[in-house]
């Protein structure tokens, strides 16, 4: 069986809103660490759709701290990424993606409080939103901006 990454726009607007959906659900049901795996993964999905449009191409299991650390590298050249992302929004990343290892790689070998994983998943909560809408208002600028140079070539 052939295994493909590639899926369409309709496909990746359809994963997009199931798992936008069991977080939602996860969250109202307190299903914490279902919450925190969802997050995860949309937060890497979303720093990587940001280097993608960018046009930095990252090893093929690049992982979180890979891409954050391109999308820094991106934000000193002067991309117009720094227009949406800020080097405080990538070191809130960071500081969260450490928690939640933390959390995750000793998850039986600790006293888990829910309190203490309820404050990482609010966190993840709060960047996934604040990451979906920058990198929605990037790749609009940026087909903005290739729409422009494509009139002016007229």
């Amino acid at each position: 069986m052939i295994v493909t990454n590639e899926i369409t726009n309709m496909e990746k607007y359809g994963n997009y809103k199931e798992q936008m959906g069991r977080l939602k659900k996860a969250m109202d049901n307190h299903f914490l660490l279902e919450a925190l795996f969802i997050e995860y993964a949309i937060i890497e999905d979303r720093t990587e759709s940001i280097l993608y449009h960018s046009g930095i191409k990252l090893r093929d299991r690049a992982g979180l701290m890979e891409k954050v650390k391109a999308i820094h590298k991106l934000l000193a050249k002067g991309s117009m990424i720094s227009k949406y992302i800020v080097p405080d929004m990538l070191d809130e990343i960071d500081v969260w993606s450490k928690k939640r290892n933390d959390m995750i790689h000793s998850l039986m070998k600790q006293n888990l409080t829910t309190d203490g994983l309820e404050e990482i998943v609010m966190q993840g909560q709060q960047i996934v939103k604040t990451l979906c809408s920058k990198t929605t208002s990037y790749k609009r600028a940026l087909e903005r901006e290739k729409n422009r140079m494509g009139e002016q070539t007229k």
